[in-house]
């Protein structure tokens, strides 16, 4: 019945693994889309500083100070670095008691939501959080999503990832629905559920890649794995879309909306979405054989279980800690981008926040449509044998990591030219797309049976970047107010980074099948443990 509905529903015409590399685009969408309502909506959900201390340098005409370079040698401008904090931390704390002070004297309507206030659907007024939380909110994604790709990595091996991304994309869809009502409740409770939901996020990226390792066949991998980019054509809409919505609705809708698509979407998953294609009941015989054939002797068909992981061989992995290493320094660029940038662009350069979310969706549209020309350059390259797969990973991490910390740096030289600015953004994280064909393609040649494991480590490892980002820029921008000069020490950093991680790839990364990648059987695990066992009862004690 299935098959039946299935062949009616999908064209004849669209093979059945295109139709998967669609849905595993679609989670990686959607998974973004969860996971950057927080960074988008902190602008407009959570009051700014009065005065000039949160207005940027771009958008003052007198600030001077802030609009210069700052040299690291000039002691004078250290010293006047610490009167500058003094005097924020000082005006932070009197900011509530004089703004409430004044809307009492005036007898206005509240600016900020009361604390004592009855818990509404729709209020559209900000709350009256400090930037310290205002960078932990963004951060606790990052908390829940490192044990998420751990578990994600458990959860492809023992449920599937069909099953896997069904129900942990229902449990986010219900907590962003609410979240809402829920910070109405007390921040801590929206800080609750932001690392519930990065548990979430961290099964969908190991899950699809179990399920890349099943459908993909071994000359089609870099466009499946291209298909993972989901997240970053997911970043172009939902930047501007929740933007917009915020602006011109009120910020409690950037929440709903996304959340009520993702239901539609979640429907659609448990139609099409299958395991592998011994497991589809609509694949056609010769696409399925195909896809089995290709993959013959280096892809089981069965699902390895965690006894049969040989976890052991894997963490002592010279090639794989490489990869570990190249993967954090991708990650945290992406996380510097998501959880930063709206900030960056206006706080610092001064957009509206519409105009800012779709500023800052521009950059993940090119490296969408760099990630797309890098994927078609891999596979051509992998197909005509131009390059050794170690040669054509390693090569691709001059594009992936190199080319965009080179363009980081010069981002912040351009001042408040917000051409440049923005081009030069456009170009690091358009570059990283060639990400598609190094970090994010290696864990399937080191090990296409262990693929969805191996980057549940990584990203377990990578996602601790999330963590660290968003309470870095708070210190070292936010709290002066998010001067050009300040942002300059945050792109070096990220630009240290990559080009780091980049060079610990060089030298210890592979691209061969390892030879733990064999699944041994339950009972070859169990035989060669026996033999150990007459072994050792066979050789002569020692008193």
């Amino acid at each position: 019945m299935y098959k039946r509905f299935y062949q009616d529903f999908c064209p004849r015409w669209i093979p059945t693994r295109v139709i998967i590399c669609v849905m595993t685009f679609t989670a990686c969408w959607t998974s973004y889309m969860c996971r950057l309502q927080m960074p988008i909506l902190a602008v407009p959900m959570i009051r700014s500083l009065p005065g000039n201390a949160t207005e940027g340098a771009c958008p003052q005409d007198s600030g001077a100070r802030r609009t210069r370079s700052i040299s690291w040698l000039d002691q004078g401008a250290f010293l006047e670095d610490r009167i500058l904090e003094a005097g924020l931390a000082a005006a932070e704390e009197r900011a509530p008691l004089l703004s409430r002070a004044a809307r009492q004297a005036a007898g206005s309507a509240p600016d900020t939501r009361p604390p004592d206030a009855p818990v509404e659907l729709f209020s559209g007024l900000p709350f009256d959080w400090s930037p310290k939380v205002r960078g932990q909110l963004i951060a606790a994604y990052s908390y829940g999503n490192v044990p998420g790709n751990f578990i994600g990595g458990i959860m492809a091996l023992r449920m599937g990832p069909r099953r896997a991304i069904l129900w942990t994309s229902l449990l986010a869809a219900v907590i962003s629905l609410a979240s809402p009502l829920l910070a109405q409740l007390h921040w801590g409770v929206l800080l609750f559920t932001r690392i519930v939901i990065g548990v979430t996020g961290g099964v969908t990226f190991p899950a699809c890649h179990t399920m890349v390792a099943k459908w993909a066949p071994p000359n089609e991998k870099a466009r499946f794995v291209w298909s993972l980019l989901g997240g970053t054509f997911g970043t172009i809409l939902t930047y501007p879309m929740i933007a917009g919505i915020a602006e011109n609705v009120n910020w409690e809708c950037g929440w709903y909306i996304p959340s009520l698509l993702m239901f539609l979407w979640i429907v659609v998953w448990a139609l099409l979405a299958y395991d592998s294609p011994a497991e589809h009941p609509g694949i056609s015989d010769e696409e399925k054989e195909y896809i089995l054939s290709s993959q013959a002797g280096t892809v089981r068909s069965e699902k390895p279980t965690l006894k049969q992981t040989p976890i052991k061989k894997i963490l002592t992995s010279v090639p794989f800690l490489s990869l570990v290493v190249c993967h954090f320094g991708n990650l945290f660029l992406l996380f510097f981008y998501q959880n930063s940038m709206m900030l960056y662009l206006t706080k610092a350069l001064g957009f509206q926040l519409t105009k800012g979310g779709a500023a800052a969706g521009l950059p993940w549209a090119g490296r969408m449509l760099f990630g797309f020309f890098f994927s078609w350059a891999g596979d051509t390259i992998k197909r005509r044998g131009l390059l050794s797969i170690s040669a054509l990973r390693k090569t691709a991490t001059i594009f992936s990591h190199l080319l965009p910390g080179i363009f980081l740096i010069l981002v912040g030289y351009v001042g408040c030219n917000l051409f440049l600015a923005n081009v030069f953004l456009i170009l690091a994280l358009g570059f990283n797309g060639a990400a598609s064909i190094s970090n994010l393609s290696n864990n399937q040649d080191l090990s296409p049976n262990f693929a969805g494991f191996l980057y549940g480590i990584m990203n377990t490892v990578g996602c601790t970047s999330g963590m660290i980002i968003s309470p870095m820029v708070e210190e070292i921008a936010g709290k002066y107010g998010n001067p050009i000069d300040k942002w300059q020490i945050l792109f070096w950093i990220g630009a240290a980074v990559c080009i780091f991680c980049m060079i610990v790839f060089l030298f210890g990364g592979s691209g061969s099948i390892q030879s733990w990648n064999e699944i041994p059987s339950e009972d070859q695990g169990d035989a060669e443990a026996g033999e150990k066992q007459e072994e050792g009862a066979g050789q002569p004690t020692r008193s």
